[in-house]
Formats: structure tokens, sequence, C-alpha cells
């Protein structure tokens, strides 16, 4: 019988793609204690493939946050509700429709100032807000596009999160790589030791997601956005999709 051990190795492949960039393939043989998989009463084979693809973004989504402080909560809720369709506007003279837009709904609570004495708090007036993300696909505007917020006077612009619009597709082909990899390796290591490969006995399939860390900005200023926004080595950080499976073999 052939175990786990025996086979131990770790080799690297790489196909290149013009359309996604590197498909980096590499095969690792995992041991039993990574994965819960059944295995057969007969000579087999435990493989782990690992896929991963790497793509340049080429969409954001904008969180931002809309407030106000006002003595009273009706004023509150006026004014974030007026900062909002001013938003709206500005930013569909760059072209984002508003189903690019998603608004939620207005909150308001009170807003205390705590003395450091311990007396009792001071009411400083009503604070409304409301939460606003907002997807670019055009990422030269990116710049225009925090600018706009700004002038708005929205100063929460909390994070940046960069994607594919086709990540759906980059994972299914990542999944899809991770299976041939596994395989591939069962295959060479069959046959180095003399063996033919058989049937697939069993799959263990934990899935993985992209690496895709968003960009926290918190409060800023125009000046601020714009250099950050031009900061091409940041916004042109790849995504990675990456999955693995492990499969085991029968051994002829």
């Amino acid at each position: 019988m052939l175990t786990t051990a025996q086979f131990m190795r770790t080799t690297a492949l790489s196909i290149r793609s013009s359309a996604l960039g590197t498909l980096a393939l590499v095969p690792l043989l995992a041991s039993s204690s990574a994965f819960a998989i059944a295995v057969p009463d007969k000579p087999h084979l435990v493989t782990q493939g690992h896929a991963e693809i790497t793509a340049a973004p080429d969409m954001a989504t904008l969180s931002v946050k809309v407030t106000a402080l006002k003595p009273e909560s009706r004023a509150a809720k006026e004014e974030v509700d007026t900062k909002v369709a001013a938003l709206f506007s500005s930013l569909a003279s760059l072209g984002v429709s508003k189903k690019d837009i998603d608004s939620g709904n207005v909150i308001t609570r009170p807003d205390y100032q705590y003395s450091k004495n311990g007396d009792k708090p001071k009411l400083v007036g009503y604070q409304a807000e409301r939460q606003i993300s907002v997807r670019l696909y055009d990422l030269d505007l990116l710049s225009q596009t925090l600018n706009k917020i700004l002038e708005q006077g929205v100063q929460h612009i909390q994070q940046v999160s960069y994607d594919r619009r086709n990540a759906d597709e980059l994972r299914q082909k990542a999944r899809l790589a991770a299976v041939a990899n596994a395989r591939e390796i069962a295959e060479e290591l069959s046959q180095a030791a003399g063996r033919k490969l058989g049937d697939v006995y069993a799959i263990e399939y934990q899935p993985t997601y992209s690496s895709n860390p968003p960009r926290h900005y918190g409060m800023m200023n125009s000046k601020v956005a714009s250099e950050e926004a031009q900061n091409a080595s940041y916004v042109q950080n790849d995504i990675e999709f990456t999955d693995q499976v492990q499969m085991v073999f029968t051994l002829n």
C-alpha cells in the first residue's frame, strides 16, 4: 500500500493567460489531518490540488456615511436627505447610475456630551446618518468620484473595496483548476511508483475566498482623497482567487 508520506512532495507549475493574468498551480499532498476524507481499504493515493488566479480589479465599491447634527432630529434627517440627494446628482454627472448606488434608511439618535467629572450627560443635539455604497466600474474616475463626494460635505469615506465583475467566473476557474491539479499530481506520482491510477474514490472540498482586503479611509479631505485615489500601485493591486481540493484515487 502506498501511503501519503511515501508520496509527499511539492512542485510548481504556471499557465500564462493574456486575458486574466497568471494562473499559478501549486500542487500539494496533504496529510490526512488536513481533511477528514474517506479512504478505501486498498492501495490508494491522496493528493491535494491548489489553484490561484491573479487578476487586476476592474471595479470598486466606495462606502461612505452621510451625517448631520442638529438640535432637532427632524432637522438632522432633512439635512442628511438633502446631502444624499445632492450626492446622487453630483455622481450622475460622472455617469454613475442610481442602480449602482445603495442608500440605507436614515437613522437618528441623541448625541450627548459626557463630562469627565461625572456630571449628568448634556444633550448636544440629534445626529442623523445614512450609509451609502457606490459601485464604480471605471477606475479612472475614482479620484473624481472621491472629490465629488467630498464636495457635497461628506467627510466620512470609510473604505474602498476592489473586485472583478466576473468574480464568479474566476472562482469557478480556480476550483476546476484545483481539481485538475490534484489529478495531474496523482498521475505523476502513480506513474513514478509504477502503478496505474484508478478511479476517484472520494473528494473533499472546502470553499476558499478571494484575497481582496478593502482600503479603510475614515475621515479625509479632498487633497488626501485625490492623492490616495491616484496611487496607481494601490489601485492596481491584483485580486487573488484561490481554491483547493483533496482527492483520493485508487491504485491498480
